[in-house]
């Protein structure tokens, strides 16, 4: 039926679609040119809304662009100020690093100028040593000559004592007769002038004195010059009576030839050997007294060095802090300044786009007046053409609407033939598959029970939904277990007990957890804390050990510090910075010494062992080494082991091995002390060694101004 309908519909619409194509051609060009101006009349349209749209936006960037300006001048503003005030910081800073720098100079001026008077004040010591021990040798010397003389002394007087006794026995030499001219002689002499004194003295002593008493003096006094007249013919008289009284012989010994002269002679000579002995242990106390100020004046020098130095590291901590904020401070100038000319760059590109989006507006807003101009030219012509077209198609209109009842005629029937013939062919089908799955399950025909089924009322889905849930149920119930309630019971108590025990390890989980993390935070603070102090220190003790350069502290893993390695990189002065495995053995020893005093200023070790450390060191680094090892003996006490004579100088006790014997192992302590200079034997043992216990940290490692001197009773 449907069919049949469906082609008289069919011939209906191919009847009308012939009527309409005979008055539809004309219809058409004017449809086709209406739809062309409409097309062109939409695209003007578009056009002028995209026009509009890019006005729109160019406003909003016109805007924003007026915005950023603004910004970018306050920015400017701002930046400018922050570079004069980062200008201001410069200069203020680079008259510091100046004014530190100056002083770090002096600071190495006096520790020259003390360094040039400890190196002469110990060789003026040794020079005074040298001297005085020539003079001990000259002394030796003098103290034999003089026993000779001595010797020769009193074999002159024993001749002497026997001549004379011989002479005087030959002569009858009387000594009372001698005695008696001597003195008449002499007694008149002193009578005559004690006398004359007092006379004079009188007349000096009285002022004004007339002529009278003038002449009265003036008689005396030619009275007093007769009478010594006359004691002179006296005195030679006397003078012949005392010489015939006197040994004839007496000239002989006298003589310059004589015995007298001789031994007048040694004993000169005794006496100027006596007087050089003097002079000359004058002279050695004198230089032993200007060597022990000289050695308390080269104390008191190594101490103000001592400080110098400290001074001297603190300054060029300093300097280096200063130096660094400079850079730090010009760093952000150049940052700031780079950003300004950013800033001034953007502001003239921001300008430069103003000035771009304000022409675009223009000539938009021109292209958009022609635009609408064209347009209401355009639509004249679509009203002309639509009003032609309305009176061309009137009569088609019938003819259209009839046609159109007859399409929605035609697709109704369509439709419901299609649906038709769907549910037939689904019927087919549904009956196709449930005879195969019927005999897939069961083996049997299901045409077999074709009688039955038409006794079967109620609806396929309610008898499927039935036969799953029977065998859904039959499944779930499997074979019974009679032991399943005691079952139940201890599977539900070994659960809850799991269950708490598994509660209890989570918990001690997060605590353990939290509790590592809080350690290794700990850890890590205090590890980073120690490890910058120490590193700043390496920095430092490196450049005062190679006398300049740079040495680095990097951790491998800075993310996982507690696990990270540790690299040491190391550059002396004139080269550049590598690990230190690619150092030479002196520059790995040295930069070893300055990682562990950067290490003992940190935390210093009661005591150190060093095994030959200074085996790869020149004399120069040794003697570094042996300055810093001193300085840093006051918190430590240094054990070195060491076949260096430099280091062995700078000793405060020295305990050496010897075998005097075939294998026989002697130990020597020897102690240094420092005020007197002396060495004193502690101990001689064999095979132990004995160290003495009472010795002073501060005396491990001791430079002496000079080699000491060993007394015969201290050795």
């Amino acid at each position: 039926t449907l069919t049949a309908k469906r082609n008289d519909i069919r011939t209906q619409i191919e009847d009308i679609n012939a009527l309409l194509e005979e008055h539809m051609d004309e219809v058409n060009e004017m449809q086709n040119s209406i739809n062309d101006l409409n097309r062109e009349a939409l695209a003007l349209q578009i056009e002028k809304n995209e026009k509009e749209k890019l006005v729109k936006v160019l406003v909003e960037r016109q805007n924003e662009s007026k915005h950023n300006l603004s910004v970018l001048e306050s920015r400017k503003s701002s930046m400018e100020s922050q570079i004069d005030s980062l200008q201001e910081d410069v200069d203020e800073q680079e008259a510091v690093v100046h004014d530190r720098t100056k002083r770090l100079e002096e600071s190495r001026q006096n520790i020259v100028s003390f360094e040039e008077n400890i190196t002469n004040a110990e060789a003026r010591i040794t020079e005074n040593d040298n001297t005085a021990a020539r003079y001990e040798n000259e002394i030796t010397e003098f103290d034999a000559e003089r026993l000779k003389l001595e010797q020769e002394l009193e074999s002159v007087t024993e001749d002497i004592v026997t001549e004379l006794d011989l002479k005087l026995k030959d002569a009858g030499y009387s000594s009372s007769a001698h005695e008696e001219a001597k003195n008449n002689l002499v007694s008149q002499l002193k009578v005559l002038a004690q006398g004359r004194k007092n006379i004079f003295s009188d007349f000096a002593s009285i002022k004004d004195h007339s002529a009278e008493d003038i002449k009265k003096f003036a008689d005396n006094a030619v009275a007093a010059f007769e009478e010594t007249e006359k004691l002179t013919e006296k005195l030679s008289e006397a003078v012949d009576a005392w010489a015939k009284t006197s040994p004839e012989f007496i000239d002989e010994f006298l003589s310059p030839e004589g015995i007298i002269t001789k031994k007048r002679h040694v004993d000169q000579k005794i006496t100027e050997n006596k007087n050089k002995v003097q002079q000359k242990r004058e002279a050695i106390t004198s230089l032993h007294s200007e060597n022990s100020d000289l050695v308390k004046k080269v104390a008191e020098y190594r101490k103000t060095l001592e400080n110098l130095r400290i001074n001297q590291a603190e300054m060029n901590a300093q300097v280096q802090a200063a130096e660094d904020q400079l850079k730090l401070i010009r760093r952000e100038l150049t940052a700031k300044q780079s950003e300004l000319h950013n800033i001034e760059n953007d502001l003239f590109n921001e300008q430069k786009r103003l000035e771009d989006i304000t022409e675009q507006v223009c000539d938009i807003e021109s292209e958009m007046a022609s635009i609408e101009h064209k347009g209401q030219s355009l639509v004249k012509q679509i009203d002309a053409l639509e009003n032609d077209r309305k009176n061309r198609s009137s009569d088609v209109s019938s003819r259209q609407m009839e046609l159109k009842k007859k399409t929605e005629e035609l697709s109704k029937v369509q439709v419901q033939f299609e649906k038709i013939s769907l549910e037939v062919a689904t019927a087919d089908t549904k009956i196709q598959n449930i005879k195969e799955n019927f005999r897939e399950n069961h083996a049997r025909d299901l045409m077999e029970f074709e009688e039955r089924m038409y006794t079967i009322l109620a609806p396929a889905a309610d008898l499927r939904e039935k036969l799953s849930s029977a065998k859904q149920h039959l499944k779930e119930l499997g074979s019974v277990n009679f032991m399943a309630v005691e079952e139940f019971a201890d599977a539900k108590e070994r659960y809850d007990f799991l269950n708490n025990q598994l509660a209890d390890l989570q918990k001690a989980r997060d605590d353990l957890n939290r509790i590592t993390e809080e350690i290794r935070a700990e850890a890590t603070e205090l590890f980073l804390a120690t490890y910058n102090t120490i590193k700043k220190n390496f920095h430092n003790m490196f450049r005062r050990l190679f006398g300049g350069g740079r040495a680095e502290l990097r951790l491998i893993d800075p993310q996982n510090v507690l696990e990270s390695g540790i690299d040491i990189l190391a550059q002396p002065p004139g080269k550049k910075l590598e690990n230190i495995a690619l150092r030479s053995g002196g520059e790995k020893t040295m930069t070893a010494v300055a990682l562990l005093f950067a290490t003992y200023m940190v935390r210093p070790s009661p005591f150190c062992l060093l095994d030959e450390i200074d085996a790869a060191l020149d004399e120069h680094n040794v003697i570094r080494f042996v300055q810093t090892l001193r300085e840093f003996a006051n918190v430590s006490q240094y054990i070195v082991i060491t076949h260096n004579k430099k280091t062995v100088t700078g000793a405060g006790t020295l305990l050496g091995i010897t075998m005097e014997e075939s294998g026989v192992t002697k130990a020597v302590a020897i102690k240094l002390e420092n005020e007197a200079g002396t060495v004193n034997i502690i101990q001689d043992a064999e095979a132990e060694p004995f160290i003495e216990e009472d010795v002073p940290p501060e005396e491990n490692v001791y430079i002496p101004p000079h080699p000491p001197k060993r007394k015969k009773e201290e050795v």
